[in-house]
């Protein structure tokens, strides 16, 4: 009888926070890390433009695949930004995997110098 009522309870806590989560702005995406003055990354599916990390961004290097788990909103800046609760890196990269029309926006909003290309931030 304990058991199952431990198991009905498990369960009732594992949909209650499937639904929170579902419900919440909580949001995985992906993208390409690039080490910028501040972390940033490019996400798939997005306007191909660089988006400014704020939070727990690990120690990536530029063209790292990286999948991140974020507040699901981004402030209505340039480059845009979105709070990061954390990011786990899906493959390792360089500088290649970055396109260079990104690149070459953030050379000149003066984020990123061609010294601090593939550092870690």
């Amino acid at each position: 009888m304990r058991k199952r009522i431990v198991a009905i309870l498990t369960a009732l806590v594992c949909l209650l926070a499937a639904g929170l989560f579902l419900l919440g702005p909580i949001r995985f995406g992906t993208g390409t890390y690039i080490a910028a003055d501040s972390p940033m990354i490019l996400l798939d599916g997005g306007a191909g433009e660089p988006v400014v990390m704020w939070g727990r961004t690990g120690n990536f290097q530029t063209g790292d695949r990286v999948l991140i788990l974020h507040n699901g909103t981004m402030m209505l800046s340039y480059p845009a930004q979105m709070s990061v609760y954390f990011c786990i890196r899906l493959k390792k990269g360089d500088i290649t995997d970055v396109p260079e029309e990104a690149m070459e926006l953030l050379r000149e909003m003066g984020w990123l110098e061609e010294k601090e290309l593939g550092q870690n931030q």
